[in-house]
């Protein structure tokens, strides 16, 4: 009797672990992420220098800095500038955050790093939001890059 519950917990297990993903949710994944060939990331104009940012801030061009971080990161350095909107990565997807993005000028994501940035950009191109970019090497880059030379006239 106990080989038989066994071997049915067993085959009950594996039979559900097979099916344990989104087989319709997968394939828009891949039909997604089919195009990120070695040639089209590094042609990629999906990422943004810090420097270029400077410039554009700068130069005044129509910008948004959209800023993923966390909240205990933003409440140690935050971004000061009038065209930055904070929305943590975890509230980013949510109606009423994204109604807040606007449609009609580039939107450069940052994070620390770039990392989070890189997700947030994936997901808010997979919902149709096309004029997003990353700030390459996150916040920590664009501090580095924010020098007299660079740094927006006030």
């Amino acid at each position: 009797m106990k080989k038989i519950l066994t071997s049915s917990l067993l085959v009950g297990v594996f039979t559900l672990s097979s099916f344990a993903y989104d087989a319709d949710q997968a394939k828009k994944l891949e039909s997604f992420y089919s195009g990120f060939t070695q040639k089209a990331c590094a042609n990629s104009k999906l990422f943004i220098k810090a420097d270029e940012v400077m410039k554009m801030l700068r130069d005044k061009t129509k910008v948004t800095l959209l800023d993923v971080r966390t909240e205990g990161e933003h409440d140690i350095i935050s971004i000061g500038l009038k065209n930055s909107i904070y929305i943590p990565m975890r509230e980013l997807f949510k109606k009423e955050n994204l109604e807040k993005l606007p449609t009609n000028e580039p939107i450069l994501i940052v994070c620390h790093s770039g990392t989070r940035a890189l997700l947030a950009a994936a997901g808010l191109k997979q919902i149709g939001i096309k004029n997003v970019r990353v700030v390459k090497g996150g916040l920590a880059s664009l501090a580095l890059a924010n020098n007299t030379k660079n740094a927006p006239l006030k």
